[in-house]
C-alpha cells in the first residue's frame, strides 16, 4: 500500500450476495447485453444492410454478454445508499444504491479523487 494515500474507516451498510442471488445477476446481464446487441444488430441490418453491422455486432454480443455475466457474478455483496468522508478533502461522497462491492470505488466531486471501498478484516 502506497504510505502517501489517504486512509479513513467507515461504516457503509453492505448486503452479501447468496450464489443463487450471483448466478440470477450475471445470467440477467449477460442476457441483456446479448439482447440489446442482438435487436440493434438485426434492426441495423433490415433498416441499413451493410455486411459490417452483421459482421461486428453478432460476434460481439456473443462475446461481450458473457464477460460481463462473468463480471457481476463475481459481486460478493452490493452496498446500501449512503455517504462517507473523502480521506484527502474531508467532502462527503454519496454512494449510489446498489453498488457492487469489495472494492467499490465512487469519485469525490470536490477534489476528484477515487475513493475506495474495502472490507475491513480484523488484524490477527
Amino acid at each position: 500500500m502506497d504510505s502517501r494515500r489517504p486512509q479513513a474507516v467507515a461504516t457503509v451498510p453492505a448486503r452479501p450476495l447468496g450464489q443463487f442471488e450471483r448466478i440470477r445477476r450475471g445470467l440477467m446481464r449477460m442476457l441483456l447485453v446479448s439482447g440489446v446487441l442482438l435487436l440493434v444488430g438485426n434492426v441495423g441490418l433490415v433498416m441499413v444492410p451493410i455486411p459490417h453491422v452483421h459482421l461486428c455486432l453478432f460476434p460481439l454480443a456473443f462475446i461481450l454478454g458473457p464477460i460481463v455475466g462473468v463480471a457481476a457474478w463475481r459481486d460478493r455483496a452490493v452496498l446500501g445508499q449512503g455517504a462517507i468522508a473523502c480521506p484527502r478533502c474531508g467532502a462527503e461522497v454519496a454512494l449510489p444504491a446498489e453498488l457492487p462491492g469489495w472494492p467499490a470505488r465512487v469519485t469525490c466531486e470536490r477534489c476528484a479523487i477515487m475513493v475506495e471501498i474495502n472490507l475491513a478484516r480484523a488484524s490477527p
